[in-house]
């Protein structure tokens, strides 16, 4: 008997383990957000299967018989619909930005700023990840947002070396971690808070530039509470970020 319940034991557990996998397998591929859209006359429509977005549709401005990567970005920037759970057809500009020296189809949804990734186009039909981590075009108001954060650490006593994301603590101990410093920089100058505005998507990435090899819970939290960052590592952060996006907005005031 004893034996026998060892044995059932032993094939439960490698059950539970095959059904633990097998569902971690299923969230990472679901989370990757893989959508195809084919090419029906003059509209672009498909699904996707992120966990949030279900559709998309793009009309163009006529009919097509096929359809590459030079012809789709021509149409760009346009009003296309997505489906958002139960939501469909809701009215979202896709734009053509610049991303790691090429061209990039890019929507904003709410807050949110998202991508074709890993795009693929073949005559009809064309499959792509939707990344919602992408490098954002930088605007003036994202210069004064960095501009203002860095009056507020303007000295190390106002910098708050223990982020716990809560920034009304910070507003009224006037000690900012970089992260809030630049969330009250934001509502400031826009008077609302997007969380993937090119200020925090650029600091995001910077961070994963020069520490690759860290875990991050929260990119932002965890950076600002590290014990080797110094007060002077996060404003020459700030001033570098500051830098390229003069250098971003002059190139465009150029082009």
């Amino acid at each position: 008997m004893l034996l026998w319940c060892n044995k059932v034991t032993k094939n439960m557990k490698q059950i539970l383990l095959i059904a633990c996998l097998f569902l971690l397998i299923s969230q990472l591929a679901f989370s990757q957000g893989n959508a195809t859209l084919r090419l029906e006359g003059r509209t672009l429509k498909g699904n996707c299967n992120h966990q949030f977005l279900k559709g998309f549709e793009i009309e163009l401005d006529t009919i097509y018989d096929e359809i590459d990567s030079t012809l789709l970005f021509s149409q760009l920037p346009r009003i296309g619909s997505i489906n958002f759970k139960n939501k469909v057809n809701i009215p979202t500009l896709f734009t053509l930005t610049n991303r790691a020296g090429f061209p990039q189809i890019m929507f904003k949804f709410r807050a949110f700023y998202l991508t074709f990734d890993r795009l693929k186009i073949t005559s009809k039909n064309i499959s792509f990840n939707v990344d919602s981590d992408p490098r954002v075009p930088a605007t003036e108001n994202d210069l004064e947002i960095v501009r203002l954060a860095r009056q507020m650490l303007s000295e190390e006593k106002y910098w708050n070396k223990n982020d716990d994301r809560n920034c009304s603590d910070d507003l009224a101990n006037q000690s900012f971690s970089i992260y809030c410093a630049l969330r009250i920089a934001s509502l400031e100058i826009e008077n609302e808070y997007n969380h993937r505005n090119a200020v925090l998507q650029k600091l995001r990435h910077k961070i994963d530039e020069k520490y690759p090899n860290e875990k991050w819970q929260h990119r932002l939290r965890d950076f600002n509470n590290m014990e080797s960052i110094t007060y002077e590592d996060i404003m020459a952060l700030l001033e570098e970020m500051e830098q390229e996006f003069v250098l971003e907005l002059n190139k465009k005031t150029d082009e």
